[in-house]
């Protein structure tokens, strides 16, 4: 019997060769695939996309084209988002999760609704931070990421992994609401490569799909230069004796 997960990628393949063709049409045989598999650095992950354009949502923006600066679009740093900074007091700094303002935060919002929703019970926040800590055990032994089609055969190309936008000036973001546990904690274990979704694609970027769909292994050159939030935070807190964000963190936990 078809599961509910497999229906929705069964519509999602069917929608997306309209998509695909109109983006082929219009941009050319290099422009972007919904759900297309993409070869990112953690490292130059960096930035987040929070706004979305009016009439898309988190699960519709794959592959699409649009021009950044005429939609208001704009990449805001990784480290200003409350799970991203949970994340770090968790895995880098040793703070239980249940001290952390993400985790604060979510408890506050069961307390205040109430509500009997199985996704919002103080039970099932307690399980998805357990699962998280268990991802990232289990990556930190495998040292990489699985392609959504390694973990489930049937997977429709990279639907559910990463999902990564590229804004007019080739720099990357992830979108919000689509992995920003799972790319902390590959920036947190120095991964080299992780398998992407690509997202939304600026009108004057598509030419950096090329290097990005290449994997790994046929990559000839990596940019050194680019900095790594992650790392710039370690050299920081050996620098000081004040670690780096470490103020503002207590602050988001108040």
């Amino acid at each position: 019997m078809m599961a509910i997960h497999d229906i929705k990628q069964l519509v999602l393949a069917l929608r997306s060769v309209h998509r695909d063709r109109e983006n082929q049409v219009v941009f050319g045989p290099t422009a972007p695939k919904t759900a297309e598999l993409i070869w990112v650095e953690p490292k130059k992950i960096n930035h987040y996309l929070g706004d979305l354009p009016e009439g898309l949502n988190i699960r519709r923006t794959s592959g699409r084209i649009v021009d950044f600066e005429r939609r208001g679009l704009h990449l805001s740093p990784l480290e200003d988002l409350i799970q991203v900074k949970s994340s770090l007091m968790h895995w880098r700094d040793g703070l239980p999760w249940e001290k952390t303002p993400d985790f604060i935060h979510r408890m506050t919002r069961v307390k205040l609704l109430r509500a009997g929703i199985r996704r919002n019970t103080e039970s099932a926040i307690v399980r998805r931070y357990r699962t998280l800590d268990e991802i990232y055990s289990r990556i930190g032994q495998d040292r990489a990421f699985k392609t959504q089609k390694q973990l489930k055969r049937w997977n429709f190309r990279e639907f559910g992994g990463v999902q990564i936008c590229i804004d007019g000036s080739g720099r990357l973001g992830i979108m919000r609401g689509s992995g920003l546990h799972r790319i902390t904690i590959a920036k947190l274990l120095d991964l080299p490569y992780i398998p992407a979704m690509v997202g939304l694609v600026d009108v004057g970027a598509i030419s950096y799909l090329e290097l990005l769909r290449q994997p790994p292994e046929q990559r000839t050159k990596t940019d050194r230069s680019v900095p790594n939030m992650i790392g710039d935070y370690r050299l920081a807190e050996e620098a000081s004796s004040t670690p780096l964000l470490r103020p503002s963190l207590q602050g988001s936990a108040r």
